[in-house]
């Protein structure tokens, strides 16, 4: 069965561009390995990302994802079943909210351009989903 999971967390240090760049090449040769496909959204000190494939394979990573000292904080928004993949082709698709041309997404909220709280995720789960999914379009 295959499952996609969302999740959000809280970078424990603010990361630049390089940064991003040295994570988004770990993720994606990992990803690779596993068979998993999904995309990372960073914003503000705030990471979301949508991991895609087998059940056991994505829960696996997605437990070891959440030991990672790099971030705290990490709840899981969306965890369902599906069909078929959203980024089949992306082992590890990146946007840096930062830098990203926020008027190309319908609906945007300026609530990502702020660090936020556990709490606020969870909060926010509908609006990350939806944000998620605008960038299967892109």
């Amino acid at each position: 069965m295959m499952i996609r999971l969302i999740y959000a967390s809280s970078a424990t240090i603010a990361f630049n561009e390089n940064n991003l760049m040295q994570l988004l090449g770990v993720c994606r040769a990992n990803n690779e390995k596993l068979d998993v496909s999904g995309l990372l959204l960073y914003s503000k000190e705030n990471f979301f990302q949508i991991l895609e494939g087998e059940e056991d394979v994505v829960e696996k990573l997605y437990a070891d994802i959440a030991l990672d000292t790099r971030h705290i904080g990490a709840i899981v928004i969306d965890r369902s079943e599906i069909e078929q993949r959203s980024f089949p082709n992306w082992s590890m698709g990146f946007k840096n909210l930062e830098t990203f041309d926020k008027r190309k997404l319908r609906g945007y909220t300026n609530l990502f351009d702020r660090k936020l709280s556990k709490e606020e995720f969870g909060n926010l789960g509908q609006d990350i989903v939806y944000l998620i999914e605008m960038f299967k379009e892109m």
